[in-house]
């Protein structure tokens, strides 16, 4: 009786509405190193994550899942992607969990802290302090440069409001072409996660961009997005939860090391 109790069980944790999950269809945004393509595969640490979610399915759930990777390389186009994705589908993109975002989509529990940070070109002069008229002083004459309606445009839009009214906001659709553009013009700056600005520092030894710290948002975490009413939600909740937690484990350490280095890893690791 026992054991059909809990092969009852099992048998409806991955089912909802008659819908069984037999494929998890992995919605990713290419940026390095979080999820990206080489060799042909998706890789990155987002998608190692997500490998040790199936795993999970498979020895604890007794459920094989068929990963079926998709790229895009525009936030806005996979967010909406995963809204109308239908319930098998995961949202790979370092999305910050926000409070308006949860009311269109389920988050995972948080894999990842995030800091964003204000950047600018090296020779722009270290703000002293947050106040407008430090602000006024070393950014008015510039330009910030983000990617539309992320984390980071909203931390923009906010500083316009509160202290550059005349700020010019221009738009890429890439995390890359933000950092990039920033070292390649003195007159840019704006916002990306720490683990992008390492990223991109470690492959651009020469470029010299500085951080503005008294302007940079340590607060964030990241969570993986899935369409409201979701097949995931429950189980990878009860994958990152149940125990000590999957955040816990020898696995998401060696992840996190696979990826990124020391200095990053500490400011970012879920303890």
């Amino acid at each position: 009786m026992k054991k059909l109790l809990l092969s009852i069980l099992v048998m409806f944790s991955c089912l909802i509405n008659g819908q069984k999950l037999d494929t998890l269809n992995l919605y990713y945004l290419n940026n390095s190193p979080f999820a990206y393509e080489e060799n042909g595969a998706a890789t990155g640490l987002e998608v190692d994550i997500i490998k040790e979610y199936a795993s999970w399915l498979k020895t604890k759930k007794n459920t094989t899942v068929h990963l079926n990777f998709k790229a895009f390389n525009n936030f806005d186009e996979l967010y909406s992607a995963v809204k109308k994705g239908g319930s098998k589908v995961i949202g790979l993109s370092s999305a910050t969990i926000k409070e308006d975002r949860e009311k269109e989509v389920d988050f995972s529990p948080a894999y990842l802290k995030n800091t964003t940070l204000l950047v600018t070109n090296g020779s722009v002069p270290t703000l002293k302090n947050n106040s407008k008229e430090e602000i006024t002083k070393c950014l008015a004459n510039l330009e910030a440069v983000t990617v539309e309606n992320s984390t980071y445009s909203g931390y923009l839009n906010s500083l316009k409001k509160n202290a550059l009214p005349n700020l010019k906001i221009n738009t890429v659709s890439k995390i890359s072409d933000i950092t990039s553009q920033i070292a390649d013009n003195a007159k840019m700056f704006g916002y990306v996660d720490v683990v992008n600005f390492w990223y991109y520092i470690k492959n651009n030894s020469t470029k010299y961009l500085k951080i503005q710290k008294v302007l940079s948002n340590n607060s964030e975490s990241f969570g993986f997005l899935m369409p409201k009413n979701g097949l995931n939600k429950n189980l990878i909740n009860e994958f990152f939860e149940s125990g000590f937690g999957f955040t816990s484990t020898k696995n998401y350490h060696q992840i996190l090391e696979k990826y990124l280095s020391y200095e990053v890893l500490q400011s970012v690791e879920i303890e």
